[in-house]
Order: structure tokens, then C-alpha cells, then sequence
């Protein structure tokens, strides 16, 4: 498949599997069992990005799945921060809004996010997104 393809598959994967993870939340949220998602279209734009990350690190970078999955979380977080500052900066407001995100260890409530753009507690998400999307990708650009 072309890199066209497979950007057009990351972006149809990235926003499914979005709208699926914010009405299992809303559903947490609401007990509403209509499963109500939403996305924006701006992640449109950010999950076209993304099938590049996969070719950097993988043109670039052999070693363990663990290693490239840690690389890639970190730069989930970065792509999302720089898109999320840009529209803050250039719109007014960010689509994702973390500010009140907050982890409590040992009984001790800590501020988890950065300037309410991204927050610690997707970190295994992105991880996990990171071992599941090079496969995903291998797939694509294998088809």
C-alpha cells in the first residue's frame, strides 16, 4: 500500500478508535448506554502525522519492540503537545483540555498534565498505541 493509503488508514483508525475510547469514558461519565463519542477534526490532522513517526523510528532505529514502543509514546506526547499548542495559539482553544487532570499518590493530589495539553496518565495508552500501531502499520504497507 502507498504512503497515501496508509496515511488515509491511520487517520480512519486513529479517529475510530477515538470516538470508541470517549463514549466508553462518557458512558463511565454518564451511565448514558446510548455510548455517545466525539472527536474533532482537527485529529485529523495529528493522526496523519503519525505513519511518519512509524517511519523514522523503524528506518532508524533497530532494537527491541519495548524501546521503539517507549520512542514512540514520547513522541505521541510531543506531536500531541506541538498540535495542541499551535491551535491554543493560533485559535484560542485546544480541543483536549487536560488542566484539571490531577493523579493522587499515597493520598496526595498532584497536578499530572502540562499546561492542561497532555497528561501522565495516557502514558500506558500510548505506549500500548505505540506496539499496536507499528504492527498496524507494517500491515498497511505490506498490503
Amino acid at each position: 500500500m502507498g504512503l497515501l493509503e496508509t496515511i488515509i488508514g491511520f487517520v480512519l483508525m486513529g479517529i475510530t478508535l477515538e470516538v470508541f475510547w470517549t463514549s466508553i469514558f462518557n458512558y463511565k461519565k454518564t451511565k448514558n448506554p446510548r455510548l455517545i463519542g466525539h472527536t474533532y477534526l482537527w485529529m485529523f490532522l495529528i493522526y496523519s502525522v503519525v505513519p511518519f513517526i512509524y517511519i523514522f523510528v523503524l528506518n532508524n532505529l533497530n532494537s527491541s519492540i519495548y524501546l521503539r514502543s517507549i520512542i514512540y509514546m514520547v513522541s505521541f506526547y510531543l506531536l500531541e503537545f506541538i498540535f495542541w499548542y499551535l491551535i491554543r495559539k493560533f485559535v484560542g482553544v485546544s480541543p483536549w483540555d487536560y488542566s484539571n487532570y490531577f493523579i493522587k499518590i499515597f493520598g496526595k493530589k498532584y497536578k499530572s498534565n502540562f499546561l492542561g495539553l497532555v497528561c501522565v496518565e495516557y502514558a500506558p495508552i500510548w505506549y500500548l498505541y505505540g506496539v499496536v500501531g507499528e504492527l498496524y502499520f507494517l500491515f498497511l504497507i505490506n498490503l
